[in-house]
This record gives C-alpha cells, structure tokens and sequence, in this order.
C-alpha cells in the first residue's frame, strides 16, 4: 500500500478515536495495524477527509442562513417600502403588511426548522397585538 494511502487510513482512524466513532482500542489496534508499529510519524485527524467535509458543510451551512436573512429583510423592506409609496397614510395596511411578514417568517422557520426565523415570526406578531391594544385603548 502506498505511503498517501496509509497516511489518509491513519487520518481518518485519529478521527474515529477523536470523535468517540469506535471503542479506543480499536482505534489504536487499527492505527498499529496501518503504521506498522511505527508511531514515530504522527498523523493528526485535522487531516482527515471526514474532518475536512464536516468544515465545508459547516461554511455551506452558514451562507445558507446568511442568505435566508438577507432574502427576510429584503421582503420586509421592499414591502414597507411599497407602503410608503404608494400607501403612506394607511397606518391599517402597515399592520397588515407587517403580520403578513411576520407569518411568512413563523412559516419558513417551522417548514425550515430555523428557531430564528420562527422566534422573530411569534415577536413580531405579539409586538403587533400589543401595538393594535394599545392604539385602541
């Protein structure tokens, strides 16, 4: 077996025994069985595969929320501004724009399972009630 090969085994073994994905003395079993009893060389599992691909998933991830806020505050604001345009004395149709908002981000958080998303949909909606409760009293 060539010597890269042996290297990635041993990576990815350090980063089983790191993350707990087989008993520990497998590990080490496994380890001396691909170095040949040579542990002079040590091989850290920062250089294994499935490291590599849990951090590319991890940047993926958050450029995903990240555009998913993005997309909710252009909404909000291309919506309010719409308002203002064309709308701008109608303080009722606000409201109505605002909860419409608010629901689109209490959907997407339970349909995407974003705590975020669906906090700030149920915020925004109790802030409305208690701005409509307080504007009638």
């Amino acid at each position: 077996m060539n010597a890269q090969r042996k290297k990635i085994i041993i990576a990815e073994i350090n980063y089983w025994k790191q993350n707990k994905l087989l008993p520990e003395h497998y590990c080490d079993f496994l380890i001396t069985l691909y170095s040949q009893g040579n542990h002079e060389q040590e091989i850290h599992a920062t250089e294994a595969i499935l490291f590599k691909e849990k951090k590319k998933l991890k940047a993926r991830a958050f450029f995903i929320q990240l555009v998913y806020i993005v997309v909710a505050f252009a909404v909000l604001g291309s919506s309010i501004k719409l308002w203002s345009v064309f709308f701008a004395g109608e303080t009722l149709l606000l409201v109505g724009i605002l909860i419409v908002n608010c629901l689109l981000w209490l959907f997407a958080g339970r349909l995407f399972k974003l705590l975020y998303f669906t906090i700030s949909g149920a915020s925004g909606l109790v802030f409305i009630v208690f701005y409509i409760m307080k504007s009638i009293v």
